[in-house]
């Protein structure tokens, strides 16, 4: 029988002291035994330990995981595409404040192919990195995009390639952070952008939520970062902090927290109020709350931007 689990020392600092903070079962595929997250007594790091292997960790992945949506131009609600669009177009704005004019860009984890579409059309050089096949296929089909079906680390691209490498909701996922930002400091140029949307270890939801907050699901997110475990990793592979800001959205994010919140109180209450809270523009009601989060940086995922410097 293949291993399914597999046991680690911390990949910022290689250290093997930890406590453990909390157990969770699997919110998606109930039955299993519940996961421990620890946090690394050296340097902070959050990890999951033990955790599935590379081999076991896509049986963990439901089909209808929710970051592969289709097109948004494919979305049947005239609300909802006009939503989207204006998402995304916002998320390719705050890029381009960073990285000043169109270049090529390599998008990690890119799931469907919605975001390289819209830095395409707005004439940047795109290519993605994708570890799902019918994710990657859809990107190639539904866009034409040139995609790679596989891990960062075996990308066939030579180092110096890429002026942005993004990382829309995909570090937590990945088995070693390490490496990957290591390999993204090769394939950037000097001067170049990466930006690292995660699930924010300082927010107020995950105080609010407690073990029921999104950014912890576990297995299929095996890390969570607290701001300075991750600036000083960026640090170490010659990356200088930009800015820290929320350009995605994080109200589903805190949507889902509720609805994990409530499922383990009153289940039937948990779909009612995840219904309602699905509704087109229910969102403007949790708008000032939002507002003052991200104000103190304190929303429920956050984003990191930093510039891979000159060597001396």
């Amino acid at each position: 029988m293949p291993k399914i689990l597999e046991t680690i020392h911390c990949d910022s600092c290689g250290a093997d002291d930890t406590r453990t903070l909390l157990t969770n079962a699997d919110w998606q595929i109930p039955g299993l035994e519940p996961f421990s997250l620890v946090q690394c007594k050296k340097c902070g790091l959050v990890y999951l330990n033990p955790r599935p292997t590379p081999q076991a960790i896509g049986a963990f992945y439901p089909q209808d995981y929710a970051p592969f949506r289709t097109a948004i131009e494919d979305e049947p609600s005239v609300l909802m595409r006009w939503i989207r669009g204006y998402k995304i177009r916002q998320l390719r704005k705050t890029v381009e404040r960073y990285a000043k004019q169109p270049g090529q860009i390599l998008d990690v984890g890119c799931a469907t192919g919605i975001f390289l579409n819209e830095m395409a059309q707005a004439g940047w050089e795109v290519k993605g990195v994708e570890l799902v096949p019918s994710a990657a296929e859809y990107a190639r089909q539904r866009f034409g995009l040139d995609i790679y079906q596989g891990q960062l680390e075996d990308v066939p691209y030579p180092d110096s390639s890429f002026d942005v490498i993004t990382f829309w909701d995909v570090l937590e996922h990945t088995f070693s952070p390490r490496r990957a930002l290591e390999k993204s400091s090769a394939l950037l140029r000097p001067g170049g952008i990466i930006a690292i949307n995660i699930p924010n270890w300082d927010s107020f939801d995950r105080k609010l939520f407690g073990p029921q907050w999104i950014g912890y699901d576990p297995p299929r997110h095996l890390y969570v970062f607290p701001h300075n475990v991750l600036e000083t990793l960026l640090n170490e592979y010659d990356f200088q902090i930009l800015g820290w800001e929320t350009p995605i959205t994080p109200y589903f994010p805190f949507v889902i927290s509720l609805e994990q919140w409530l499922a383990i109180r009153s289940p039937k209450v948990s779909r009612v109020v995840g219904r309602i809270l699905r509704i087109p523009g229910m969102r403007l009601l949790f708008e000032p709350y939002f507002i003052f989060a991200n104000w103190r940086k304190r929303s429920g995922i956050i984003s990191v931007f930093a510039q891979k410097m000159s060597t001396p």
